[in-house]
Protein backbone atom coordinates (compact mmCIF):
# COMPACT_ATOMS: atom_id res chain seq x y z
CA UNK A 1 0.00 0.00 0.00
CA UNK A 2 2.91 2.19 0.90
CA UNK A 3 4.05 1.97 -2.74
CA UNK A 4 0.74 2.84 -4.29
CA UNK A 5 1.17 6.10 -2.35
CA UNK A 6 4.53 6.88 -3.75
CA UNK A 7 3.98 5.74 -7.18
CA UNK A 8 0.84 7.53 -7.47
CA UNK A 9 1.23 8.58 -11.05
CA UNK A 10 1.24 5.33 -12.29
CA UNK A 11 -1.48 3.79 -10.43
CA UNK A 12 -3.11 7.00 -12.75
CA UNK A 13 -1.23 5.91 -15.73
CA UNK A 14 -2.50 2.06 -15.13
CA UNK A 15 -6.03 2.96 -14.73
CA UNK A 16 -6.41 5.50 -17.72
CA UNK A 17 -4.90 3.11 -19.86
CA UNK A 18 -7.78 0.43 -18.55
CA UNK A 19 -10.23 3.00 -19.91
CA UNK A 20 -8.79 3.63 -22.93
CA UNK A 21 -8.71 0.15 -24.02
CA UNK A 22 -12.44 -0.33 -23.01
CA UNK A 23 -13.39 2.53 -24.47
CA UNK A 24 -11.86 0.88 -28.06
CA UNK A 25 -13.29 -2.64 -27.30
CA UNK A 26 -16.82 -0.92 -26.97
CA UNK A 27 -16.50 1.19 -30.01
CA UNK A 28 -15.33 -1.19 -32.01
CA UNK A 29 -17.93 -4.13 -31.48
CA UNK A 30 -20.16 -3.49 -34.48
CA UNK A 31 -17.09 -4.10 -36.42
CA UNK A 32 -16.17 -7.68 -36.87
CA UNK A 33 -14.84 -8.41 -40.12
CA UNK A 34 -12.65 -6.20 -42.75
CA UNK A 35 -12.49 -6.83 -46.41
CA UNK A 36 -9.22 -6.48 -49.06
CA UNK A 37 -10.83 -4.03 -51.75
CA UNK A 38 -9.20 -3.46 -55.30
CA UNK A 39 -9.89 0.42 -56.21
CA UNK A 40 -12.04 0.29 -59.36
CA UNK A 41 -12.69 3.44 -61.78
CA UNK A 42 -14.93 5.63 -60.14
CA UNK A 43 -14.98 4.43 -56.48
CA UNK A 44 -14.07 7.06 -53.83
CA UNK A 45 -13.95 6.90 -50.22
CA UNK A 46 -17.23 8.21 -49.56
CA UNK A 47 -19.26 5.54 -52.45
CA UNK A 48 -16.82 2.87 -50.25
CA UNK A 49 -18.07 4.10 -46.93
CA UNK A 50 -21.90 4.15 -48.15
CA UNK A 51 -21.54 0.56 -49.11
CA UNK A 52 -19.12 -0.87 -46.07
CA UNK A 53 -20.36 1.90 -43.06
CA UNK A 54 -23.52 0.62 -41.88
CA UNK A 55 -24.39 2.67 -39.01
CA UNK A 56 -21.11 4.47 -38.40
CA UNK A 57 -20.84 7.65 -39.61
CA UNK A 58 -18.97 8.40 -43.18
CA UNK A 59 -16.50 10.42 -41.65
CA UNK A 60 -16.02 7.80 -39.22
CA UNK A 61 -16.00 4.92 -41.55
CA UNK A 62 -13.09 7.26 -43.59
CA UNK A 63 -11.04 7.95 -40.82
CA UNK A 64 -10.63 4.38 -39.98
CA UNK A 65 -9.79 3.29 -43.18
CA UNK A 66 -7.06 6.04 -43.98
CA UNK A 67 -5.91 5.61 -40.50
CA UNK A 68 -5.90 1.30 -41.30
CA UNK A 69 -4.06 1.65 -44.55
CA UNK A 70 -1.97 4.49 -43.73
CA UNK A 71 -3.15 7.58 -46.01
CA UNK A 72 -2.42 11.19 -46.03
CA UNK A 73 -5.72 12.34 -47.95
CA UNK A 74 -8.62 11.05 -49.42
CA UNK A 75 -7.06 10.30 -52.76
CA UNK A 76 -6.99 6.74 -53.99
CA UNK A 77 -6.21 5.47 -57.19
CA UNK A 78 -7.62 2.54 -59.30
CA UNK A 79 -5.64 -1.05 -58.96
CA UNK A 80 -4.96 0.50 -55.12
CA UNK A 81 -5.82 -2.21 -52.55
CA UNK A 82 -7.30 -1.08 -49.21
CA UNK A 83 -8.29 -3.12 -46.15
CA UNK A 84 -11.72 -1.65 -44.73
CA UNK A 85 -13.91 -2.62 -41.95
CA UNK A 86 -16.95 -4.43 -42.68
CA UNK A 87 -19.55 -3.24 -40.23
CA UNK A 88 -22.23 -5.98 -39.67
CA UNK A 89 -25.01 -4.08 -40.56
CA UNK A 90 -24.04 -2.68 -43.81
CA UNK A 91 -24.63 -3.56 -47.44
CA UNK A 92 -22.58 -5.22 -48.02
CA UNK A 93 -21.93 -7.43 -45.15
CA UNK A 94 -25.62 -8.68 -45.76
CA UNK A 95 -24.69 -9.59 -49.02
CA UNK A 96 -21.00 -11.43 -48.35
CA UNK A 97 -22.59 -13.15 -45.08
CA UNK A 98 -20.50 -16.74 -45.52
CA UNK A 99 -17.91 -15.63 -48.06
CA UNK A 100 -14.41 -16.24 -47.20
CA UNK A 101 -12.71 -13.38 -48.04
CA UNK A 102 -13.94 -11.67 -45.00
CA UNK A 103 -11.03 -11.21 -42.09
CA UNK A 104 -12.30 -12.56 -38.74
CA UNK A 105 -11.35 -9.47 -36.14
CA UNK A 106 -8.02 -11.58 -34.56
CA UNK A 107 -9.09 -10.69 -31.21
CA UNK A 108 -12.94 -11.56 -31.20
CA UNK A 109 -14.04 -14.75 -29.50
Amino acid sequence: MNWLKKNSYITVFVAFTVLVISVLVITDEDIEQYDEVVIAHGDTLWSLAEQYRGRMSAEQWIGFVKKTNYLSDEKIIVGQQLLVPVEKRSIIAQQMTGESHLREVANKN
